[in-house]
C-alpha cells in the first residue's frame, strides 16, 4: 500500500542528517522523500504553522499517492497534530535519542567552539531554552509515540546511515 512516512522527532535526533541516505537507497520512482522545513521555517514557527506545513504535506503525499508513490517527510510533527485527519495512509516513525544525546548534538550545531552567541535565538527562544526544550521534550514524545504504537528508533548510538536502514526496514515491512 501506498503511504506517508513522517519521520520525525525532537531536534538534534538526526531526521535531516538521514535524507541524503534515504533518498539515494529509496531513489526509484516509488519514493519521494522531503524535508518537513523545505519550504522554510519562519522566525517565530509555531504550533499554527506546523499544523499549516503538516495539511501541506499531507496533501502533497496524497497527490502522489494517487500517482503509485510513496512520499516519507522528515521533520517535526507529534501524534496529535495527525490524528484529526485519521487516514490509513498516514504513518508516523518516531527518531529518539536520550536527552543527553539530544543535548549534546544541539550545542555542537549551535556553539562555536563550544561558546554559545546568547544573543541567539531558534525559533524565537533563546538558545539555552531551545536546547533545554529539546531535550526534556525527547521522552514525553516517546511517551506519546509508546502510547500510539507507532514504530520508535532509538538514535542515540547509531549513525545517519545506520539509522536511515532501520527507517527504511520499517517502510519496507509496511508496504
Amino acid at each position: 500500500m501506498n503511504k506517508i512516512y513522517f519521520i520525525t522527532g525532537v531536534n538534534g535526533v538526526g531526521k535531516s542528517s538521514i535524507i541524503p541516505y534515504l533518498k539515494s537507497k529509496l531513489s526509484d520512482d516509488k519514493f519521494v522523500v522531503y524535508d518537513f522545513d523545505s519550504r522554510g521555517v519562519p522566525e517565530d514557527a509555531d504550533q499554527k504553522w506546523r499544523m499549516s506545513e503538516t495539511k501541506y504535506w499531507i496533501s502533497e503525499g496524497m497527490s502522489l499517492i494517487g500517482e503509485g508513490k510513496r512520499t516519507i517527510i522528515c521533520g517535526f510533527i507529534k501524534p496529535s497534530d495527525i490524528q484529526a485527519a485519521a487516514l490509513p495512509e498516514i504513518s508516523l516513525i518516531l527518531l529518539d535519542a536520550k536527552p543527553e544525546i539530544v543535548r549534546q548534538r544541539l550545542i555542537g550545531r549551535y556553539t562555536k567552539g563550544g561558546i554559545f552567541d546568547v544573543s541567539q535565538k531558534v525559533i524565537g527562544k533563546p538558545i539555552e531554552e531551545f536546547i533545554t526544550g529539546n531535550a526534556w521534550y525527547a521522552g514525553k514524545m516517546r511517551e506519546e509515540f509508546e502510547l500510539s504504537a507507532y514504530p520508535v528508533i532509538n538514535t542515540s548510538t547509531l549513525n545517519p546511515k545506520a539509522v536511515a536502514k532501520e527507517v527504511i526496514k520499517i517502510i519496507l515491512g509496511n508496504k
